[in-house]
């Protein structure tokens, strides 16, 4: 039999160890509720089905919203894309956005006994034979767009691209030098021709362009080397010093942002929140980071952090949808649905066909008990499947099965 007092020793040392324990180590009652409402939070976003968020990152290695494109070709097929017969074709962009050039070449052919303007198709089509190197009928084919409009400024600079890899630049020069006198601050125009000013040996002309860019635009990276080259050449080594510092500045935020796109789509979230955080204290005003953060932090459940950031996304860039959807995404999950409705509203004046938003304002409807208006967005969110290159397949069919679940939830309701 154990002794008495060992007994009592025991049962003294063990009510040491709890009270030790409730001083120095248990948390407070305040940080028990601190951690739960954590967890509230971080369930909401995992539980939650609806509403939508846009999930893509945008790295600047492939996005030129934010960042200058450093090839010419590329440059010139996003820029002048916009607006082409290609935008009223799927099959015709899809083709030219993967490279699939001649497809696209015979598809615009097609279409040219349909098409009422000239000016367009022919500029397309001059594109594709531009991208597959045909100069001399990509030349044919933009004369033929501007002898129906002389003063088109897209179908200007693609001439002059086409005369400069022709190495005919007295003509290249006359076609930049006119779209500039129809629009002074056309950024890629004056880079087109401080570059063949540089070609040329004419270095200080090229400064002089280069200079006209980074008065509107002074963060441009690409703008920003050839200005310290054409500074190298004329031997003020100061000055080509400090453009290049300057643009390997605009480097290391793209490196900071695309890393975080790279740890975002891993799952490390709150690394990639480290590494957005370090892009922005170099550039504060970079738009599309600001969105990239607002996503991380909504996924690790940070919810009023991400609608700063979302917020101050679409502040800086008023024309990203997708940062206006995200915003009253996460207006939504905090409860303030009638600001959440403005949000999509603005995402769905800059793209009528948003499925995303169409969607995100239904769920917020049903939650305010607007159950037919809701169900008017649902069906119109139906009605706009995004092409492949937007977004993938399962993205869309995870859309399209929530989205008809809801119609079939509404017309239950309403029917009773």
């Amino acid at each position: 039999m154990i002794p008495t007092k060992n007994v009592i020793a025991a049962i003294v040392m063990s009510a040491c160890v709890i009270i030790l324990y409730s001083l120095y180590f248990a948390p407070s009652p305040e940080e028990v509720n601190r951690l739960k409402i954590q967890q509230e939070e971080k369930q909401l976003v995992k539980e939650t089905e609806s509403p939508k968020i846009e999930q893509e990152e945008k790295s600047e290695s492939i996005s030129r919203e934010e960042s200058i494109l450093q090839s010419d070709r590329v440059n010139f097929e996003n820029e002048f894309i916009k607006g082409s017969i290609a935008l009223n074709n799927g099959g015709a962009i899809d083709d030219f956005k993967f490279k699939n050039y001649d497809k696209s070449l015979k598809l615009l052919l097609e279409l040219s006994t349909t098409i009422k303007s000239r000016q367009i198709l022919f500029k397309d089509i001059a594109m594709c034979h531009y991208k597959m190197n045909n100069l001399e009928k990509a030349l044919e084919s933009i004369q033929l767009s501007l002898a129906d409009n002389p003063d088109k400024v897209s179908s200007l600079y693609a001439q002059g691209l086409i005369y400069r890899e022709l190495e005919d630049f007295e003509k290249s020069l006359s076609s930049f030098n006119k779209l500039l006198s129809l629009d002074s601050d056309n950024r890629d125009a004056l880079y087109q021709v401080g570059k063949i000013m540089h070609q040329q040996g004419d270095y200080r002309n090229a400064l002089d362009s280069f200079d006209k860019v980074l008065e509107f635009r002074p963060r441009d990276n690409e703008v920003l080397k050839a200005k310290g080259i054409s500074h190298d050449e004329l031997n003020e080594f100061r000055e080509a010093s400090e453009a290049l510092v300057r643009s390997l500045d605009v480097d290391d935020e793209i490196i900071f942002n695309d890393r975080g796109v790279a740890l975002s789509r891993l799952g490390y979230n709150h690394k990639a929140i480290d590494s957005y955080r370090r892009a922005l204290a170099s550039n504060p005003k970079y738009a599309t980071c600001w969105f990239n953060l607002g996503k991380a932090l909504f996924r690790v459940g940070d919810l009023k952090d991400a609608l700063s950031a979302f917020q101050t996304s679409t502040e800086l860039n008023p024309k990203n949808r997708s940062a206006w959807n995200n915003r009253g995404v996460t207006l939504r999950q905090l409860n303030r649905l009638e600001e959440s409705l403005d949000c999509y509203e603005r995402a769905l004046k800059l793209k009528e066909e948003y499925a995303w938003a169409w969607h995100n304002k239904g769920y917020a409807l049903e939650l305010l008990d607007r159950p037919r208006e809701a169900l008017e967005s649902y069906s119109v969110a139906l009605n706009h499947k995004p092409s492949s290159s937007e977004h993938g397949g399962a993205e869309w069919e995870k859309l399209k099965k929530d989205t008809e679940e809801a119609i079939s939830r509404l017309k239950k309701i309403i029917e009773e």
